[in-house]
């Protein structure tokens, strides 16, 4: 490397240059230093800007004239014509790439192996009275933000969002007749649950696997499971797991900032659709469906939908609470609506 560097220590040439995108290239000259390259306008001879000889790459290899860029970003760009200055910066580079040794290879893994270590005792080290506390204070507002987070990274890992208007509009009125507070209910394609389920999420945000919507006899059995759902999110606070999951430091942060650093939600959605959902007690099922038994019966009644603590939950309800037959939350054409979201 050093000896490259010595080589073209006074060489210099013309090229054209721009510092963003938008901006038109201008004539420049380019010229070596100590592991930098120089950019220099051509006519005042003012320095425009140093780049790292060590992170230039160049953005189309083999092609002519030769475009070079600092970290390989396209903000800025230098494009050169001179072919004694593209082989000069090829060699300076090509002296820069050097065979890492044993250490350098080992070191990325270990540094990750140990990250991982120290994220884990992170988790277990984190104080449950930092989580309730935190919990109990963050507002709606900033709880809706950290739901809408988390289904933006399922999109950012191909999940997609299903927004037809019929069925959204559907869904919106289920939401309506089910729950006594607002419940916002979300329904996506493409989730890594297995098998599909509802998952809730902080902000009262209720996701809808797209494949419950397939499983489901009725609507009825779909209000069930979403009654369910919302028992879940009452019986275990959702933003507690993900507390535990961004750990100590980033928790405190949002306990004196009230803010939640970019990133820190990133991957939590497909560890929480991992993870079973809580156990709920039988008498808050008694309590949930209390008046709408003939929901928890088509919910039962639906082997697909069917949750392990409704087995004796019926037995437990009073006869003179439970009606012949469901009565359907929507018309039928509603649920066909609803059905079809993710086409629209």
């Amino acid at each position: 490397m050093t000896t490259a560097l010595k080589k073209y220590s006074k060489l210099e040439g013309p090229g054209l240059w721009s510092g963003a995108v938008a901006d038109q290239r201008r004539d420049v000259i380019v010229s070596f230093g100590e592991a930098t390259l120089v950019i220099s306008d051509s006519r005042s001879l003012h320095v425009l800007s140093h780049w790292s000889l060590a992170a230039v790459e160049r953005l189309n290899p083999g092609a002519h004239p030769a475009l070079f860029s600092p970290d390989g970003g396209a903000e800025e760009v230098l494009e050169l014509d001179d072919t004694l200055l593209i082989e000069a910066l090829e060699e300076v580079r090509a002296a820069l790439i050097t065979q890492p040794g044993w250490f350098e290879r080992l070191r990325l893994p270990v540094m990750l192996a140990l990250s991982a270590a120290a994220l884990g005792l992170g988790a277990l080290l984190l104080p449950p009275a930092l989580v309730d506390h935190t919990a109990a204070i963050v507002p709606m507002a900033k709880r809706a933000e950290i739901g809408e987070r988390i289904l933006a990274d399922l999109q950012q890992s191909g999940a997609q969002l299903c927004q037809g208007a019929q069925g959204a509009a559907a869904l919106a009125m289920l939401s309506r007749v089910l729950f006594d507070v607002p419940v916002r209910v979300v329904v996506m394609r493409d989730l890594p649950a297995a098998p599909p389920r509802i998952q809730p999420l902080p902000g009262a945000v209720l996701l809808v696997d797209a494949g419950v919507l397939y499983l489901a006899d009725n609507v009825d059995s779909l209000a069930g499971a979403l009654v369910m759902a919302r028992l879940h999110a009452q019986a275990q606070d959702p933003l507690r797991p993900l507390l535990y999951h961004v750990g100590v430091i980033t928790t405190f942060r949002l306990l004196t900032t009230g803010s939640l650093r970019p990133g820190a939600a990133r991957g939590y959605a497909r560890i929480a659709l991992s993870r079973p959902l809580p156990d709920l007690s039988g008498g808050d099922l008694a309590a949930a469906f209390h008046g709408r038994v003939g929901l928890l019966a088509a919910l039962q009644a639906n082997a697909a939908l069917h949750d392990p603590a409704l087995t004796e939950m019926l037995a437990t309800l009073a006869p003179a609470a439970r009606p012949d037959t469901p009565t359907a939350a929507l018309t039928d054409g509603q649920w066909v609506s609803l059905q079809n979201i993710c086409d629209s």
